[in-house]
């Protein structure tokens, strides 16, 4: 279901991927962080910022299969938008989601963001469906203030 992960996932794609987060982060572009769980620090997933990301997607992030369904994505998502509106100079952050999955949609729409639009894009070398969600820093500081 993600859109960026390469599958199959082939043997040394990790190291590759550590290693162009590391050059990316560096850079300034993307800011990659694990989600672990509180208890004993397993990685049950990451989750990144992108930023000056200009009309592209903002931000992304996945959950390995056995921690679906147990919040990880919200809390990590409610982190990140925190992080980029309360200490980046981030007005508005996007991001797409497969509308065959609905679980990303209800993460993100639990973290504010409204749906903007549906598009066709390529998807794994075919066309699929994505919707577009968005939330900008006024919208995140209602949703801070109704908790």
């Amino acid at each position: 279901m993600t859109a960026l992960i390469p599958h199959p996932y082939l043997p040394g794609m990790a190291e590759a991927w550590l290693a162009e987060q590391r050059r990316d982060r560096e850079a300034g572009r993307i800011h990659t962080y694990a989600i672990t769980r509180v208890t004993d620090a397993v990685l049950v997933g990451a989750i990144d910022l992108r930023i000056g990301a200009g009309g592209s997607d903002s931000f992304g992030y996945w959950v390995g299969r056995p921690y679906w369904g147990r919040g990880y994505a919200t809390a990590a998502l409610r982190a990140l938008i925190a992080l980029a509106f309360t200490y980046l100079d981030v007005e508005e952050l996007q991001a797409r989601h497969l509308v065959r999955n609905p679980a990303s949609g209800q993460v993100m729409a639990k973290c504010g963001l409204r749906l903007l639009h549906r598009e066709i894009r390529d998807h794994r070398g075919a066309p699929d469906e994505f919707y577009v969600r968005g939330i900008t820093r006024e919208a995140w500081e209602r949703v801070v203030a109704a908790d």
